[in-house]
């Protein structure tokens, strides 16, 4: 009589249950490996973070010279009014604008009295250009002919003067005369940063590449005076305009920004920004602000109709008064664009060596 075999028993429920496990693990660990091979196969090639600062620097250059459709004979590195009265502009009505970007129905209500003033003198009928666009659309306007009188932020000056023949003439100036501003780095309140040296390994947002005090100043500043270059020693992103950074800075998106301080004292005054929402870490040397001129070929008569109104005006009583006063800004006084711009071409010219040896 053989021995009857019995029959397995059920499986061990500790054993059922480690099995499962394995199991969904495994299938997990072949998922992941297989997304990872078509994520490598098809997604983008990496973004180079700097590229629009490598494409910005490399564009420097062909700006920092006259073009040579003009001619500086004067050596005021300016261009200079055309000696032949047929290439001179024929101007039957005067286009006006402010900076690219600018609101529009801001400016008009801000300048109107400006405005109306410069029509008085010129005899000469005076329209807002509202259709310019961004910064090369007016640069294109004042090259084409219908753009007179226009006004650029403190870094568009040169590009502006060497590529479509802007003369700058004034600036918005206090009772003694003096037009400045400084460049600052600010930091939320309660940040514990203390110095530039701080911002190693921070996030800072600059403004626009074209805005000296939002962009370039710093960044020439960060590299020569503190060692930090972008993408290397810290994040960086661009807002667009000092407003916005401002904005963010009261919000405590960034770790700092830049701007310009003339614009901090308006947004302070406009209940925009609270003092005690933000701290400065760094003020730079001063800088020239906003500038108003003509195009290069306007016959000179009217151009001196235009500087006599200009020496008369003062804002106190018109429509510039909300927006200049509260700065301390009396009147447009005379600028010299060789002497009052000459650190802004300094910051420019090392702003082509800014990445060298990266």
């Amino acid at each position: 009589m053989t021995d009857s075999q019995s029959a397995p028993g059920p499986a061990s429920p500790h054993y059922s249950f480690y099995f499962t496990v394995i199991l969904v693990l495994l299938s997990v660990a072949a998922a992941a490996a297989y997304y990872a091979y078509v994520l490598r196969r098809y997604a983008p090639a990496p973004i180079d973070e700097l590229q629009t600062l490598h494409a910005f620097i490399s564009r420097i250059p062909q700006s920092q010279n006259l073009a040579e459709s003009y001619l500086d004979a004067d050596g005021d590195l300016v261009a200079d009014t055309p000696a032949d009265p047929t290439k001179l502009q024929n101007v039957d009505e005067i286009g006006f604008s402010m900076i690219a970007g600018d609101d529009p129905e801001r400016t008009r209500a801000e300048w109107m009295d400006f405005l109306v003033a410069l029509e008085k003198a010129t005899g000469t009928k005076v329209v807002l250009r509202t259709d310019v666009g961004g910064l090369q659309g007016q640069l294109a306007a004042l090259r084409k002919g219908t753009l007179h009188v226009t006004a650029f932020s403190t870094g568009e000056v040169p590009l502006a003067v060497n590529s479509a023949g802007f003369v700058p003439l004034w600036s918005p100036a206090d009772v003694d005369g003096t037009y400045a501003y400084e460049m600052e780095i600010l930091v939320p309140a309660a940040s514990n940063i203390k110095t530039p040296a701080d911002l190693r390994g921070r996030s800072i947002a600059f403004t626009s590449l074209s805005s000296n005090s939002g962009a370039r100043a710093p960044l020439v500043i960060l590299k020569e005076k503190f060692g930090l270059l972008p993408a290397r020693d810290y994040a960086y992103t661009l807002t667009g305009t000092h407003e916005r950074s401002l904005k963010d800075l009261a919000e405590g998106r960034h770790d700092a920004v830049c701007v310009a301080n003339d614009l901090v004292a308006r947004a302070v005054l406009a209940g925009d920004l609270k003092p005690e929402q933000f701290r400065s870490i760094y003020k730079s040397a001063s800088f020239p602000p906003l500038c108003l001129g003509v195009a290069h070929d306007l016959p000179p008569d009217l151009v001196a109709k235009m500087k006599q109104m200009v020496q008369g005006f003062r804002f106190e009583g018109t429509s510039l008064e909300k927006r200049f006063l509260p700065q301390g800004k009396v009147k447009l006084a005379v600028v010299n664009y060789q002497r009052d711009w000459a650190y802004v071409r300094d910051i420019d010219q090392a702003l082509t060596r800014l990445l060298d040896g990266k």
